[in-house]
């Protein structure tokens, strides 16, 4: 291997899995419990990608807008409780991995790159989601959003690897769909790719300036 990257890290939601039908149940799921409004699929897409609870307080905020129903701060605890119950329960129901992810990250593997995961998603549905399609095996670490003490734009989760791994930044690539992902990266001195096709609120993600914007995600093996 004679690429200067020797770890590359991978958002989830987004990036390697799409998950946004999975989450739009759980959400909405909820949100049935308590009478509030259904939220359309293509709105939930805008609240993913800064955790569980930014998600439930996005949801929540327009289902009250929505309805003039107020939810008072035990109903409130209890959508968040409600969601987090749905959403284990439906982690992959309907959720697929995008395409060429499983053959690029192996064939990543086989050329002796270290691979990690680095989301903002829940930490205890991290690897069961990898595991569920069968690439949990391909990554030395999987971050989530209770890992560390910050996430996502913060850039620690990106330090952290490089002690782990005895990494200087510019040998870390990080892949990812949002702004939170390149922030974090180029906050980091880590070089980064930008996917069109994740979740970044409906904003190009070009406009975020990853040093690579790429289409399919196996495009990244040109790169490295």
């Amino acid at each position: 291997m004679t690429s200067q990257f020797k770890l590359i890290g991978f958002d989830l939601d987004g990036t390697l899995v799409n998950s946004l039908p999975d989450l739009s149940l759980s959400v909405n799921t909820a949100l049935a419990d308590f009478n509030l409004p259904q939220a359309p699929e293509s709105l939930v897409l805008t609240w993913i990608g800064n955790g569980a609870d930014v998600l439930s307080n996005k949801a929540i905020a327009w289902s009250q807008q929505q309805s003039g129903i107020v939810l008072n701060q035990q109903q409130f605890a209890d959508f968040k409780r409600q969601f987090g119950i749905y959403y284990g329960k439906n982690l992959c129901n309907i959720s697929r991995l995008y395409p060429n992810v499983k053959e690029t990250l192996e064939t990543l593997k086989a050329r002796g790159f270290i691979l990690a995961v680095i989301t903002n998603k829940p930490t205890k549905h991290v690897q069961p989601v990898l595991n569920a399609f069968g690439i949990d095996h391909l990554f030395s670490e999987m971050l989530g959003g209770q890992s560390l003490p910050a996430i996502k734009p913060h850039p620690a989760p990106l330090y952290y690897l490089c002690g782990k791994f005895g990494l200087y930044p510019k040998q870390i690539l990080f892949v990812g769909d949002s702004r939170n992902d390149i922030l974090a990266a180029h906050s980091a001195g880590c070089s980064v790719v930008g996917l069109t096709y994740g979740y970044n609120y409906n904003i190009p993600i070009s406009e975020s300036h990853p040093d690579w914007v790429l289409d399919d995600f196996s495009e990244i093996l040109e790169i490295i």
